[in-house]
Formats: C-alpha cells, sequence, structure tokens
C-alpha cells in the first residue's frame, strides 16, 4: 500500500486553528482510529471511556478535547483532578470503579508515562477490563533520542522562562514505558496489538522550543495553526516522540485500524541529518534571532535612556543650584523659628520648675498638718479608751446594784408571805 500522508478530517478545521499541535496530533490519530473501529463492529454511536483526558488549555481552563473529535458518541472522560464539566468524572485508572467490558471502547492518550513504573500494568489491565471490544492508547515511549530530546527541552523551558515543566519532570521521575515491553505485556494476555508512530521527534522538538520562545499567546496560537495546517499530515514516521497502540479484544479491530493508519505512515528518512537541517536547524535559528532581537532591543532601550540622561543632564544641575539657594533659605528660616521655639521652651520650663517649687511648699505644709492631725486622733483615742474603760466599770457596778436589790426584794417578798400566813392561821383557831 502506497504511504500518501494523513487525510485531514474537514469537521476539524476550527480545532486545528485553536488547538496546540501536538495534541491537535494525538486526538486526530485517535479519532481515525476510533472511526476505523465504528466501521468495523457496524456501531454508529460508541460508548466511549476516556482515561486521563482531562487538560487545560492556555487560558488555563480545563477542557475536554477528546469531546471535541467524537462530538457525537457517548463519553466520559476519568482523571485526577476536581472538575465540574458535564461528561467528566474523578477517579483513578489503576482502580476503575466501572463494570467489566462497560463501554465499547477504552482509550488513553499521554497518560501511561505518568504512572508510576509499578502500576502500569495495572492500569493497563483495568482499561482492557472495562473495554467491550479494545483499546487504544497514545504515549510517549523510551529512546535515547526522546529522552535526549526531552532533557534539552526541559532545560531550555527552564533557562528561558525559570520554571520546570511539571509533566516532563514525571516523564523523568517516572522513566518513560518501553514500547516493546508493552507489546509483550498484551502479548502475554493473548491481546493481540500493533502499534504505529506519531509526533516526529524532530519536528516535535523544534516545534515545541519554537512555541515557547514566542513572546505572546496569539503568537503562539498562531504558530500552532501553522504547524496544524503545514506539518501535520507528514508527521508519521520515525523516529518518533510516541506511538498509537490498538489493542482488540474483539476479532478484527487491528486490521481495521491498519486499514486505516497504515496507509498514513511517511518512510524512515535513510538520512535523518538531511531532515534534521531542513526541520530543526530552521526552528533554531528562529528561537537565536528572538533571543539576539531580544538582547538588541533591550540594547536600544538602553541606548534611548542614556540619551535622555544626558540631554536632561543640564536642567538637573540648573535644577540643582535652585534646589542649593532654596535649601540654603529654608535652613535660615529653620534655625530662626528653632531659636525661637528654644527660647519659648526655657521660659516654659522656667514656669514649670516655679510651679513645683510652689506644690513642694503646700504638700511640705499639709505634711506638717496632717502629722499635728494624727497627734490629736492619739490623744482622742487614748482618752475614749480611758471613757470606755469608766463607763464599763459603771455599768458593772450598776448592774451589781441591781441584783442586790432584786435580792431583798425577794427576801422581803418570802418574810410577807411568811406572816400572813402565820395570821391567817391564828384566825382559824381562834373560830
Amino acid at each position: 500500500m502506497k504511504n500518501s500522508g494523513i487525510s485531514r478530517i474537514a469537521a476539524l478545521e476550527q480545532v486545528a486553528q485553536t488547538m496546540p499541535f501536538d495534541q491537535f496530533g494525538r486526538y486526530h490519530m485517535l479519532r481515525e482510529a476510533v472511526d476505523a473501529c465504528r466501521a468495523k463492529l457496524g456501531l454508529e454511536t460508541l460508548s466511549i471511556l476516556d482515561v486521563g483526558g482531562l487538560y487545560r488549555n492556555q487560558e488555563g481552563k480545563p477542557t475536554l478535547p477528546i469531546k471535541q473529535f467524537l462530538p457525537n458518541d457517548e463519553i466520559i472522560v476519568l482523571d485526577l483532578a476536581e472538575c465540574a464539566l458535564p461528561g467528566y468524572v474523578k477517579g483513578d485508572g489503576t482502580a476503575l470503579e466501572f463494570h467489566d467490558a462497560q463501554f465499547d471502547l477504552v482509550v488513553s492518550s499521554d497518560t501511561l508515562e505518568h504512572i508510576p513504573p509499578g502500576r502500569r500494568n495495572l492500569f493497563g489491565r483495568e482499561l482492557l477490563r472495562v473495554a467491550r471490544h479494545g483499546v487504544i492508547l497514545l504515549a510517549p515511549f523510551f529512546t535515547p533520542s526522546v529522552q535526549i530530546a526531552e532533557r534539552l527541552l526541559f532545560e531550555y523551558i527552564k533557562t528561558e522562562l525559570s520554571v520546570e515543566q511539571i509533566e516532563l519532570k514525571e516523564h523523568s521521575d517516572n522513566g518513560l514505558p518501553v514500547l516493546a515491553e508493552w507489546l509483550t505485556f498484551l502479548q502475554e494476555m493473548q491481546i493481540k496489538a500493533h502499534a504505529y508512530p506519531t509526533g516526529y521527534l524532530h519536528a516535535w522538538l523544534a516545534m515545541m522550543m519554537l512555541k515557547h520562545a514566542l513572546p505572546s499567546l496569539e503568537s503562539q496560537r498562531l504558530a500552532e495553526w501553522y504547524y496544524n495546517q503545514c506539518f501535520f499530515p507528514t508527521e508519521r514516521r520515525n523516529p518518533a516522540y510516541r506511538y498509537l497502540v490498538i489493542a482488540e479484544k474483539t476479532e478484527g479491530l487491528v486490521e481495521a485500524v491498519d486499514a486505516i493508519l497504515g496507509q498514513t505512515l511517511m518512510p524512515d528518512l535513510e538520512d535523518a541529518s538531511a531532515d534534521w537541517m531542513e526541520v530543526f536547524i530552521p526552528a533554531l535559528l528562529a528561537i537565536i534571532q528572538h533571543q539576539v532581537g531580544g538582547i538588541h532591543r533591550q540594547d536600544r532601550i538602553v541606548l534611548e535612556s542614556l540619551k535622555a540622561t544626558n540631554s536632561n543632564l543640564g536642567n538637573v544641575h540648573e535644577i540643582l543650584g535652585t534646589t542649593q539657594a532654596r535649601l540654603g533659605e529654608s535652613l535660615n528660616a529653620i534655625h530662626s523659628h528653632l531659636g525661637a521655639l528654644i527660647k519659648g521652651q526655657n521660659e516654659q520650663i522656667e514656669q514649670y520648675r516655679q510651679q513645683v517649687s510652689l506644690s513642694e511648699r503646700i504638700i511640705a505644709d499639709q505634711q506638717m498638718t496632717i502629722n499635728r492631725l494624727q497627734d490629736q486622733q492619739y490623744h482622742l483615742d487614748k482618752l475614749v479608751g480611758q471613757q470606755q474603760a469608766i463607763i464599763q466599770d459603771l455599768t458593772e457596778r450598776s448592774k451589781w446594784f441591781e441584783d442586790q436589790n432584786s435580792a431583798l426584794r425577794r427576801h422581803l417578798e418570802a418574810v410577807q408571805n411568811g406572816l400572813v400566813m402565820r395570821l391567817l392561821n391564828l384566825l382559824a383557831r381562834s373560830k
């Protein structure tokens, strides 16, 4: 079959104008593979699970790119982050909370490399478990060239923008998956699979460096659109940055996808250095020109500032002279004002001293009065004590006399009572 490059999907022209080149390329290829499966299965509408398909655009807003490429299918996007977009659920790709064979197809784009190596096989088993007919997976896979390209891009972004690119750092920390090992894993599970290169490495690296060198979001968007329009149809060849892997559970899917994708692949170049010169060097020159242009712009700004400074030096000297004269007048006025203030303060201090001296004499006189009053109080307290003692003695004497009087009265009553009784007795006997 003749390799003729990619046939662009007309319905995606608008998407090509607004989507990053790397994302557009892989989701366009995913759309072609899904349509091949659709035709083979004879299903007009497919149920699809996209694992790891939440992205953020240049403005930082969450997006679900797959819905732009497959608007008529029943799609659920699953990822780790919080998001309120319709059709999105939060979940872990290594522990999917779905039934076996719940979806016609399960797809995943640039997610495998972000999973720790020890959980990648579990991730693959989960995708296959919930897929009824097959799994389509895209990811960057390890080669020495890919590893160097990612390190170069990471260092360039770190130097140019003073930030560390999170995704590339995770690639380095986790280590990229190896395509041969992934295909062996599927083979051991008795799953038929096939892989297709996409994202021509030299063009990918040049475009990534160029877009990070451009000064504005609008210039970056135009560069993405230019790539999607002009270079995208030729990016499926080796050396590739990523691969698309189709794994079938329903027989015939691999052949159906190969019939579509196989004819879009470009032949590998015998002399990659020639393509390096054609693709990467122009982008590298553009980056250098951008940086040199920035230096020249800074130099022009500095020169213009120096000229303006020189032209203003005369005015500065004149202003300094005037300022010095005004400062002299101001200092004289300040000295005069300070002298008057100091004189007034000294007079006020003397008045305060006189008031303090008078207050001290008044306090001394009051203290003497207080001492006399305290002495009088002492003698008064002593006299009161004596009076209280006399009153106490008189009280006790009065009580003794009252007691004696009471006793005499009782004795008199007793005597009187005895005499009356004797008289009554005598009268009684005389009768």
